[in-house]
């Protein structure tokens, strides 16, 4: 949540005072990631230039996939008798179009020894959808080698305002499609996707009231979850997908609750004299971080939910936009060390005993949201001049613009891995 829309939950309150930034950062060099040998996708039939010419675009968006993903050092094979030295892998395909479709033969081998085969698979794809079938590849392909999910097929959602009002865009993980999905003509707010990535949650002003709204992303149809009178914001889907946190004021101060998708009351969660907002599940659902005023300025707070028992993980200046990390040991989110620093971008382990500085003044970082395996975060920026989204590896480096969208945009939200 940026600091414009933490402003209307937060009560002003008595300045904290200024603290230190406790920073532990590990010193290890990663290890260095295996080599993927790349020679170039040939066409079934040699003699088809056209399918010489799809074939080199299939490959050009899977490297970039596998570059992207951070899991392999790609190395380019100019001709597929060519090989490369010091690779891991190798990666061959076959491709032809026949009428409106596309197939191809995928196979990774070892690129030693006896060049066993580790991985094959026959696509065939409607044509139209090749960067698809390219992100499928990718993600087929970092499974094979590593045993994890790839998150090719990932998709990002975020505000911006090019039309002149605030919407709902979306984009491929890779910056690519950008499209827009609300057309509310009005204030759209903090959304935030499903765990299976058919719905998303936001907050409209559409009718007046900041509802909080539930957009079926396959029919494009939204509906109002909660309307009450005042702040009705979306925190997070719990992880079965049955249940949506929400900061609801109700006229007064606002503070958690919690409702069933398939209906009943909203359950209170807080009942705080400040302002208790933007919380997130831990990936056992059991704990929730959320932002607070209660001891002063802003800052990241743990409910657990069982016993409903209360703990402090920051003393900074300001704090805000808290988001679990999907494998549960850090929670990320928007803050200032001093009152005079630009936002920037920490992670904070569940003990509060580390807090990790991930960017650093370089514009105004904010909204910070995990990649699905944990290994990314998309956050606002401005430090190219308006706020744009960008993404960054977990530890802070490697930070980059993820599309050139105009206008300002804000608050992304990674969508789960698609399968």
């Amino acid at each position: 949540m940026s600091r414009a829309c933490l402003l209307l939950v937060l009560l002003a309150g008595p300045l904290a005072a200024q603290t230190e930034v406790r920073l532990a950062l590990s010193g290890q060099a990663a290890a260095p990631s295996p080599g993927l040998a790349l020679p170039p996708f040939e066409a079934e039939n040699p003699t088809a230039g056209a399918d010489a010419l799809l074939a080199k675009s299939l490959r050009d968006i899977v490297r970039q996939d596998l570059m992207l993903s951070r899991r392999f050092e790609i190395k380019d094979e100019e001709v597929a008798a060519s090989p490369a030295f010091g690779a891991t892998w190798r990666l061959t395909a076959k491709m032809a179009k026949i009428m409106d479709k596309i197939s191809v033969r995928l196979r990774l081998a070892n690129a030693e020894g006896g060049h066993e085969t580790v991985f094959e698979r026959f696509y065939r794809q409607d044509a139209v959808w090749m960067r698809a079938l390219a992100h499928r590849i990718a993600d087929d392909v970092v499974k094979a080698a590593t045993g994890r999910d790839g998150i090719a097929r990932t998709r990002i959602a975020f505000i911006n305002n090019r039309t002149g009002r605030k919407e709902i865009w979306v984009m491929d993980y890779d910056g690519e499609n950008v499209k827009r999905l609300t057309s509310d003509n009005s204030i759209s707010l903090l959304p935030r996707f499903s765990p299976d990535g058919r719905r998303l949650a936001y907050t409209s002003y559409k009718a007046g009231n900041p509802d909080l709204m539930l957009l079926d992303l396959e029919s494009g149809k939204s509906k109002v979850f909660s309307g009450e009178q005042g702040l009705n914001i979306a925190g997070g889907f719990s992880p079965d997908g049955s249940k949506l946190l929400m900061t609801l004021s109700r006229g007064k101060n606002p503070n958690l609750f919690i409702k069933d998708l398939n209906g009943g009351p909203a359950e209170r969660l807080t009942s705080h004299f400040g302002a208790d907002s933007t919380p997130t599940f831990s990936p056992d659902a059991r704990q929730i971080a959320f932002v607070s005023d209660r001891s002063g300025n802003p800052q990241i707070h743990v409910l657990n939910i069982p016993n409903k028992q209360i703990r402090r993980l920051t003393n900074l200046n300001w704090c805000d936009a808290p988001a679990w990390s999907p494998t549960g040991e850090w929670i990320a989110f928007a803050g200032r060390a001093h009152n005079k620093d630009k936002m920037d971008i920490f992670i904070v382990d569940i003990t509060g005993g580390q807090i990790r500085q991930l960017t650093h003044g370089q514009g105004s970082n904010e909204d910070p949201a995990w990649s699905p395996d944990g290994r990314f975060l998309a956050f606002s920026s401005t430090r190219s001049g308006r706020s744009q989204i960008w993404v960054m590896d977990g530890d802070g480096s490697a930070p980059r613009l993820m599309a050139d969208v105009p206008g300002a945009s804000s608050t992304p939200h990674w969508s789960p891995i698609i399968h």
